[in-house]
């Protein structure tokens, strides 16, 4: 198995997702200067009505910009072709027909909504329980899970973020049984799920999932597994990589998988 010494960042955003404005040869810089071999530009893909980024993707463009700063930067860092899908399984006719046309090495399966609402808000909070609001999500999160269109799945505990300010961290036990559900469809899929970073860069500071939903993903049997900042900006890439590879070794894995061509390929960590 091949050795890199810096994992590939395996989620970022740049222009091309209405919530940055990042360009993609400032993420290439940034990826040279953080020492990183391969990212991934994983654009929003969105297909709800009520979603601000529906309707904002932009393949062509994305791709001829794929394409210039893969001979900008040839040679010293490997640019993948990716997308941030949401609600894949509620959406799979459009999708479909966008992966048939264009060539994408990678695709995230995420869920912003749980039917019309948000769960990247503190609002989706309002009027339901905890225990509401999480079985809502993780039942969704399930059929999402068996049968969307995606490689990994991305921060599969989202709302955490949101909760936080008002209910405080987290707490993946209670959820166990559903989530340990959602790593069982993903693993007899033969998909794999993310660590992401930018959950770090939040009040809560833990990666999503936790490092204890790692490690039941390990004992399930769940081996591929991707490495993602969830950047937005140059500053975002590689956040917090050399405490989130301690969390993965702990957890037992010795590689982590990066993809070409919708293929993956397991990468030994250094």
């Amino acid at each position: 198995m091949p050795t890199t010494t810096a994992p590939a960042d395996y989620h970022l955003h740049t222009s091309f997702s209405i919530d940055c404005k990042m360009s993609m040869e400032a993420a290439c810089d940034e990826a040279m200067r953080s020492g990183l071999p391969e990212i991934c530009f994983t654009e929003h893909v969105d297909f709800v009505r009520e979603d601000e980024s529906t309707g904002y993707f932009a393949p062509d463009a994305y791709f001829a910009e794929i394409a210039r700063c893969r001979e900008l930067f040839k040679g010293r860092l490997t640019i993948r072709a990716g997308a941030e899908v949401g609600e894949s399984h509620r959406f799979r006719v459009v999708q479909d027909k966008l992966t048939r046309d264009y060539p994408f090495d990678f695709i995230l399966g995420s869920l912003h909504w749980v039917g019309a609402d948000t769960v990247m808000e503190p609002t989706y909070f309002a009027g339901q329980s905890r225990a509401q609001a999480y079985g809502r999500y993780f039942e969704e999160l399930l059929l999402l899970a068996r049968t969307g269109d995606f490689d990994a799945l991305t921060h599969l505990d989202a709302p955490k973020r949101y909760e936080f300010p008002t209910h405080g961290a987290f707490d993946s036990s209670e959820f166990a049984e559903e989530i340990r559900e959602v790593l069982n469809a993903c693993i007899e899929r033969g998909v794999g799920i993310e660590l992401n970073t930018g959950s770090m860069r939040r009040t809560e500071g833990d990666p999503s999932p936790s490092p204890e939903v790692l490690g039941w993903y390990r004992d399930l049997g769940g081996e591929i597994l991707t490495l993602g900042s969830d950047g937005h900006r140059p500053a975002h890439l590689a956040h917090e990589f050399d405490r989130a590879l301690a969390m993965i070794r702990a957890a037992g894995f010795t590689h982590l998988t990066t993809f070409d061509k919708r293929q993956p390929r397991l990468v030994r960590i250094g």
